[in-house]
């Protein structure tokens, strides 16, 4: 029997389990969905059983399927990421592509301390913002994002996200002796969440507050807020670099954690892994020494 069981039939099989699809599958292994339906159709002669059961428009392994994949699916990985690992040893990459779905984190945080990380490792960041989900059709190493979530992936927690309220010294200096439902705002569309449950902590409605302007993204509103239009409700990781060269003060209320969290997806189908976790080691690294070194609270 060994003889007739192929690795490559395997690999299709468990791409199929992760999948659900032998379309999708198709599509992530780079073959069409015939010869998907081929390597299966010759795995189910060898055990002669049928190893997937259609329901509607999806497929489901069947019980000796299901037993196949648990048995097979995590040598077949480690198959995969040896073979990476081995083939990187002998090439060193120098350039890899990072999507992100936060914009503003890229622009005020990600992007202005690449030049340091290009520095030190010589590896080039091709950075790619898009507010959607990607496709199995996407080319990237790494998804860098706070509301995606991305299943069967490497997955590192780079920082929990924590609300402060900030704005120019003079300006808080004027508004600080009132209640916040009467301080001048500013927000952004790209996140109505955040002023939402910063206004709930203190039992007032988000209709009730001063909101003078609002912005299609944050990194405009923070702008604003440094131009002293007013004040801004924010992630205080995206105004770090402003609280340092005292741009922007801290009004004295809470910080508020959302429950939030930033993190970084190393794409399964990735053929730059090392680099892939070395730039989220640093990128972690990176934020919670720019997080814990900054002491203007």
């Amino acid at each position: 029997m060994m003889k007739d069981l192929p690795l490559t039939a395997l690999r299709v099989f468990v791409v199929v389990n992760q999948y659900g699809s032998f379309t999708k599958a198709a599509h992530a292994l780079g073959i069409t969905q015939s010869a998907v339906s081929r390597h299966i159709a010759h795995l189910e002669q060898v055990f002669k059983a049928p190893l997937f059961l259609r329901q509607g428009p999806r497929i489901h392994p069947s019980i000796i399927g299901q037993q196949l994949n648990d048995n097979i699916k995590d040598a077949m990985m480690t198959i995969e990421l040896t073979a990476q690992q081995l083939a990187q040893k002998h090439h060193h990459h120098n350039r890899l592509q990072v999507r992100t779905s936060t914009p503003s984190l890229a622009m005020t945080v990600i992007v202005p301390m690449l030049g340091s990380y290009t520095q030190q490792t010589g590896v080039q960041v091709d950075l790619i913002t898009s507010l959607s989900a990607p496709s199995m059709q996407d080319s990237y190493d790494v998804l860098i994002s706070r509301d995606l979530h991305l299943e069967g992936c490497e997955h590192w927690e780079l920082l929990q996200e924590e609300l402060i309220c900030v704005g120019q010294q003079e300006l808080i200096n004027q508004v600080q002796h009132l209640p916040p439902a009467q301080w001048p705002l500013v927000t952004s569309r790209s996140r109505p969440d955040v002023l939402t449950h910063w206004s709930l902590t203190y039992g007032v409605s988000p209709n009730q507050l001063q909101v003078c302007a609002t912005y299609d993204h944050l990194f405009f509103a923070i702008s604003a807020a440094i131009a002293g239009l007013g004040l801004l409700v924010v992630p205080k990781v995206l105004v770090l670099e402003a609280l340092e060269n005292n741009s922007l003060r801290i009004a004295p209320v809470d910080i508020h954690p959302t429950g939030a969290c930033y993190s970084a997806y190393i794409n399964h189908q990735t053929q730059h892994l090392d680099t892939a976790r070395h730039f989220c080691r640093w990128l972690k690294a990176s934020l919670k020494e720019r997080s814990t070194t900054n002491t203007n609270t």
